[in-house]
């Protein structure tokens, strides 16, 4: 991160469209109609310039390569900012994007692997070949598979497979309840031990009292530009085709069950909202 400084970070939850249709995620097809609505990239930088900060703008969804002009939008913003993206790699755009975008802006790509999916939609070999060109041109990009209950029994599988094309698939813990179960908390001991999922992973959630930043130096951005301090907390703080207006005090979370831990999301800008506040 010594050479990727930014000030304040976006998470922009950019489309709720996805061209994969996993089970256990609330992403949903694209219409045929194509309705997804591009990004206004002038209205945009202007808005990120006006706030005289620098951000990592992070893109999720969703799929951020299925917006028509995403590549072009990134072209733009990372001319100053920076960027992150959680992509199922699988779009031919991705091509374009190693072509027109400088890794050195790029703090990482988070290349979700969804093996059932990719393999019923033929499109295994489009993500193993985005996901080599990635690497191969310089870019910070890592394969992750969520550990979805009902797949446990075959993940090792994958990570075997992928393993030998010179990807190393980690895992993700799931996030919700499955056959009556609330999960992180529901993993067994042994399947934390086979998955690599530490206790750092299944704990973080559980967030309520903690000092949190969202608001202060982080924000989560809906598909229109809305911004607020995280998905457990309405509170406007402006949209990134007008105005940011952060707030200027860390937070205390309220939530019960927190599913957006921005303290522990970007511990950089944690950090850096703590030394705001010595005392």
């Amino acid at each position: 991160m010594a050479d990727k400084n930014y000030d304040a970070w976006l998470q922009w939850n950019v489309t709720n469209r996805c061209n994969l249709e996993c089970e256990y995620c609330f992403s949903v097809p694209p219409k045929p109609n194509n309705d997804i609505p591009p990004i206004r990239i002038s209205e945009l930088i202007q808005t990120l310039n006006k706030s005289g900060k620098i951000f990592r703008i992070g893109f999720t969804g969703g799929e951020p390569f299925l917006i028509p002009n995403f590549v072009e939008a990134v072209q733009a913003i990372s001319e100053k900012h920076f960027i992150s993206i959680n992509t199922n790699l699988t779009l031919p755009s991705v091509k374009l994007f190693a072509e027109k975008i400088n890794p050195a802006r790029v703090i990482f790509v988070h290349a979700s692997f969804h093996y059932l999916q990719l393999n019923s939609k033929k499109l295994i070999e489009n993500y193993l070949q985005n996901f080599l060109l990635l690497k191969n041109s310089g870019f910070n990009i890592y394969a992750e598979e969520v550990a979805y209950p009902p797949h446990l029994g075959r993940l090792k599988k994958d990570a075997e497979y992928l393993k030998k094309l010179g990807i190393n698939l980690r895992f993700g813990a799931y996030y919700g309840f499955y056959d009556g179960k609330r999960y992180p908390e529901a993993y067994t001991a042994e399947e934390i031990a086979d998955f690599n999922l530490p206790e750092s992973e299944i704990e973080k959630f559980k967030q309520k009292g903690n000092l949190c930043n969202a608001g202060f130096n982080v924000g989560v951005v809906y598909s229109k530009g809305q911004i607020k301090p995280c998905f457990q907390y309405h509170q406007n703080l402006g949209n990134v085709y007008e105005e940011i207006s952060f707030n200027s005090k860390l937070i205390r979370c309220e939530a019960e069950y927190c599913g957006c831990p921005m303290n522990l999301y970007d511990l950089f800008l944690y950090r850096k909202a703590l030394s705001s506040f010595p005392d």
